[in-house]
Formats: C-alpha cells, structure tokens, sequence
C-alpha cells in the first residue's frame, strides 16, 4: 500500500508539468459574441450605428502585442476598414486571457460608393452606401487565429 500513494503523487506531478508546459505553448484561442443589433440601420442616429461584439482572447502571448480587426463587405470582399487592437498589460505570465468589447462605428467614408464623398458637405443619402451583409473579422498578427461574426447594414429612409 505504500508503495501506491509515491506512485500517484509522481503521476500527478507528471501530469501537472506536461499541462503547464502545454498551456505555455498553446495557441491564442478567439471567441466572438454579439452583444447588441446584428442589423444597423443608417436612418439611425450616428452614434446608434455602432456594432458591439463580446470577444474573448486566450492563450495570448503579451509580447505579441496586438490582434488585427477588419471589417469586410461580403458582396465585394472589400476590407473597408481595417484597425488594430492594442493589448496592454503588465502581466509577466507568458500567456493570458482576458475578456473586452470590440467596437465598430460605421461611417460614411467606409461604406460610402461615391469616390467623391466628402462627409463635410455631402449627406450619406448621397454618398450612395452600400447595404447589405458585412464581416467583422479578429485575427492574430501573424493571421494564424481568424474568428468572425457577421452584421447588415439597411437604410430604411429610402
């Protein structure tokens, strides 16, 4: 019987190490909620057009520094938008997780179809928007790790 229990400690201990060290060399995990209207309508107030997504990162690696947000029109494959997601921290773990909104605001210049758009003296009726499905795309630096969740855009004034 003595024997059993040395045994069981040594396999536990095993155990733990091989997960620390899988845990250490993990790859960053995304995950992607909405947390508000999948659907923007342009006749909306501006500050109302906002999508709101509940992301959670894991497994990342400070030193990485930052994930890539790109908003997509689905029709064309068109990135119109394009923003980094600075992570700061003062963590001294190789590896994190932590939870955070990401928001998109969307604007005229980026769905807007007339090249001689000028937000200043056109209105967005006359910029011509492209409705339709878009992409919110979260992807590490280096593009290994990509999640994405989807959102439309309607213009019920017209």
């Amino acid at each position: 019987m003595a024997l059993r229990i040395p045994s069981l400690v040594l396999l536990f201990a095993l155990t733990t190490v091989t997960t620390s060290f899988a845990y250490v060399s993990a790859q960053p995990q995304i995950s992607l909620t909405n947390a508000g209207d999948a659907e923007i309508d342009l006749a909306w107030d501006e500050k109302d057009r906002m999508i709101r997504t509940w992301t959670e990162f894991s497994n990342f690696n400070p030193t990485d520094g930052s994930f890539i947000m790109q908003i997509i029109q689905s029709e064309t494959g068109e990135i119109v938008s394009e923003s980094t997601i600075n992570v700061m921290t003062n963590s001294q773990r190789s590896s994190i997780s932590f939870n955070t909104f990401v928001l998109y605001a969307v604007n005229a210049e980026d769905i807007c179809q007339n090249e001689e758009f000028d937000a200043e003296i056109t209105t967005l009726e006359e910029c011509n928007p492209l409705t339709g499905e878009y992409e919110m795309m979260i992807s590490t630096n280096d593009g290994d790790v990509v999640k994405s969740t989807t959102f439309t855009i309607i213009n019920s004034s017209t």
